[in-house]
């Protein structure tokens, strides 16, 4: 990949966040009462760059990269002004977290207006799913142990993230510490809640993850007027109250064979027949599947099912929205992409660990990580690579961009410097 091909370049995007608004927000949420040196904005920046500059970041690299000539020369710092290792771990774990979580609605916002009227009605679609990152127990301030202690090892916690990704970004994030939470039909239905209340015109298709499996959780958001798809067991207990299928319903559903496509009653926690209706597709692969794999320590048998079925509060009812046994599977089927999202915060974004221990500090570091995606993700769509690509270009035209910008400070060339310093980004 030549550089100097790609149609956007780094410092484009970067030019895209919103300067005077990011600093009407720090004004309003007082973010930086107190602070010397290391104020909302230069902190935001600090975890932008340093996100998409380094790998598997600790604050010990933060403190690194902030000294660096680099990171001063972009940002337009003295080169005098320094922050320890310590004031930026007491930073995280005190600063406003408002600041943050506006920060990352306002440039949401700026960015996902980018996108056609075409692409707006793929985002949404909403997948919803959780992913766990565990440390030790003697650094991490809150979360959950789960698991049995290995011999000779520390107790690990884990800390939930759940979030609802669009194609795009993170629509909404949220952490989960406590161990009520554990199980999806805790996590899931909290995050849904704030979901449907912001999708006041019900636009939003969501996609769950099998792991919300509670009678109660589908029927809350199907009487919200809201609209989901999910994935239940081959073996849960339902009556059939009438079929949706005919002599001329297409059974192709790509790599499955649609068995039955049927409106049911599902039966509650006590055994009891509920007479809410859901939509319940019955698929088989058309390939069969080995059901008696073994999990990959050879030990135990891994559950494999030749079946799926999906669920849906899309009944098909006249005048409402209407959807095909295709539709259904291929809209599950995207699911897997916020599989893919969550691998590149953790493989590319230092996601896998926790640069704070505090509560506070894990969710700025979460707004933060989920900002810096956008900024890759919009550099991706623009120039048509992959996300790891993406973000190496993107390292790769900062550091171009920093030394042209030194070579024309230094050599005084006026026009040169000139269109360089208005590329740079100011910081109060």
């Amino acid at each position: 990949m030549q550089l100097d091909k790609l149609k956007v370049s780094a410092p484009s995007v970067l030019r895209m966040i919103p300067d005077d608004l990011l600093a009407k927000i720090a004004s309003d949420t007082k973010v930086d009462y107190c602070a010397k040196v290391l104020k909302g904005e230069r902190l935001f920046y600090l975890l932008v760059y340093a996100f998409l500059c380094a790998d598997r970041l600790s604050q010990r690299k933060l403190e690194t990269v902030f000294s660096s000539q680099q990171f001063k020369s972009l940002f337009n710092y003295s080169v005098d002004m320094k922050v320890s290792r310590s004031s930026i771990s007491t930073r995280l774990s005190a600063i406003n977290l408002d600041f943050f979580e506006q920060a990352y609605e306002l440039i949401y916002g700026k960015f996902s207006a980018l996108y056609t009227e075409k692409e707006v009605r793929n985002l949404n679609l909403i997948r919803v799913d959780s992913s766990m990152v565990a440390e030790t127990c003697n650094k991490l301030k809150e979360g959950f142990t789960v698991g049995r202690k290995g011999e000779g090892k520390a107790d690990r916690k884990q800390i939930k993230y759940t979030m609802a990704y669009d194609g795009f970004a993170a629509k909404l994030a949220e952490v989960f510490s406590k161990p009520t939470y554990l199980s999806e039909d805790k996590a899931m239905p909290a995050l849904l809640e704030r979901l449907i209340k912001k999708d006041k015109a019900h636009r939003n298709l969501y996609v769950l993850d099998r792991g919300l499996t509670a009678l109660d959780n589908y029927k809350k958001v199907a009487q919200s007027e809201a609209v989901f798809i999910g994935r239940i067991n081959t073996n849960r207990k339902m009556k059939v109250v009438r079929s949706l299928m005919t002599k001329d319903t297409d059974r192709d559903l790509g790599n499955l064979e649609l068995m039955d496509d049927v409106i049911v009653h599902l039966y509650n926690n006590k055994h009891e027949e509920d007479i809410q209706e859901f939509r319940v597709v019955k698929a088989k692969f058309k390939v069969p599947k080995d059901t008696t794999r073994k999990s990959p320590s050879g030990s135990n048998r891994k559950k494999v099912e030749d079946e799926v079925f999906f669920i849906t509060n899309v009944t098909n009812e006249p005048g409402q929205l209407q959807l095909t046994p295709q539709e259904i599977a291929e809209a599950y089927r995207r699911r897997w992409d916020i599989e893919v999202f969550y691998r590149f915060l953790k493989q590319n974004l230092s996601f896998s660990h926790f640069l704070s221990t505090s509560e506070n500090g894990i969710k700025v570091i979460l707004y933060m990580t989920l900002i810096t995606a956008m900024l890759i993700m919009i550099y991706k769509r623009q120039n048509g690579i992959g996300f790891e690509e993406a973000k190496f270009c993107f390292k790769m035209q900062l550091e171009d961009w920093i030394i042209d910008l030194n070579v024309a400070i230094r050599t005084g060339e006026t026009d040169h410097r000139k269109a360089m310093m208005s590329n740079r980004i100011r910081i109060p």
